[in-house]
């Protein structure tokens, strides 16, 4: 019985087929997600965190079913604005720090520039991220833990640096928290509440405070660690035991 032609992988051509037009499914509500996301974006800013969702449809030139057909609701939409904020903070900080050889005080000073340029740029979406839409408390929660997964992921990478010791995860983590907490609640205060309030500090002013108070976080929890943290040397060699 003569056979039909197989593909290059083997297998059945009508199954080819199928998987290419899901891949190219898939790329495209990717890509459409994103538009919608980059639209999000602009609303905000312009609008302010009160923002609608149909004024962020409007902003990406389509209507709110549409919206509907790539996140499963508001709070999908919010997930992913807070992901891209995420994202954006990300790109800001690794191509500035290095652990291996930056001293731990200027990865930490570097890391909070980088984080209050990406807030100044846009406040309104800092601002949105702690609000939420209305009456979306949960998702709120959801896209705050986007930054305390940061946070938690650069003392990851500190701890990483400090493998040899056998450090308390919890305290570690408590301490992440309360970083995140702090940068939060120090960020609510220098933008204000209302959009068009000005700056409670100038930026180079608000960024040396904020890194004095990350940094004196950080060294109470690494006392309470039994170690000590020499801001001038890179992670590695900054932590000689102070007992134990």
């Amino acid at each position: 019985m003569r056979r039909g032609p197989k593909s290059r992988s083997g297998g059945d051509p009508a199954e080819v087929k199928v998987d290419a037009r899901s891949e190219r499914w898939r790329e495209h509500r990717k890509k459409v997600r994103s538009e919608i996301v980059d639209a999000a974006f602009r609303a905000i800013d312009r609008l302010g965190p009160e923002v609608s969702l149909r004024e962020i449809a409007e902003e990406a030139g389509t209507a709110k079913p549409k919206i509907y057909r790539h996140f499963t609701d508001k709070s999908d939409l919010f997930q992913a604005i807070g992901e891209r904020m995420r994202d954006m903070l990300w790109a800001g900080i690794f191509p500035v720090i290095n652990l291996a050889t930056d001293p731990a005080g200027e990865v930490v000073r570097r890391s909070v520039e980088q984080y209050v340029y990406l807030v100044d740029e846009h406040p309104n979406v800092c601002r949105f991220l702690v609000q939420g839409f209305a009456e979306q408390s949960e998702s709120t929660m959801r896209a705050l833990n986007e930054g305390r997964e940061i946070t938690l992921a650069i003392a990851e990478m500190f701890k990483n640096e400090l493998r040899d010791m056998d450090l308390d995860r919890e305290a570690i983590e408590l301490a992440a928290y309360t970083t995140f907490g702090s940068a939060t609640s120090a960020t609510d205060w220098w933008l204000g509440t209302d959009p068009t309030s000005p700056r409670r500090m100038e930026r180079a002013k608000f960024i040396e405070y904020l890194t004095t108070i990350m940094l004196g976080l950080i060294h109470g929890t690494t006392a309470l660690l039994g170690i000590r943290i020499d801001p001038d040397q890179p992670i590695g060699k900054a932590v000689p035991r102070l007992h134990g």
